[in-house]
């Protein structure tokens, strides 16, 4: 993962590029205060949300209240890259 800003904070919307290897996750589900948007640019991933999965693959994108359980895992045998934007910055 990589802050595509400075971390300022003073803004409150930062970018997020992300690359998951095959066979990678995030681990245990996740939440933080805030929303996510993001675009799958390359291979595919899951998005379990709240217990619920999602296949995306590129070109597809996603929106999701970081409130609710999340979590992102790579299941296939290629490179996943996302660019996602997400509030506050800090999470």
């Amino acid at each position: 993962m990589k802050l595509v800003h400075n971390g300022n904070p003073n803004r409150t919307l930062a970018m997020i590029f992300e690359t998951y290897q095959p066979g990678t996750t995030t681990g245990e589900r996740i939440k933080h205060q805030g929303e996510e948007i993001g675009t799958v640019l390359e291979g595919e991933v899951v998005l379990i949300v709240n217990g619920q999965s999602y296949h995306l693959v590129a070109g597809q994108s996603y929106a999701i209240n970081t409130g609710i359980p999340h979590s992102f895992s790579n299941t296939s045998a290629g490179i996943c890259r996302i660019i996602s934007a997400h509030t506050p910055t800090t999470f």
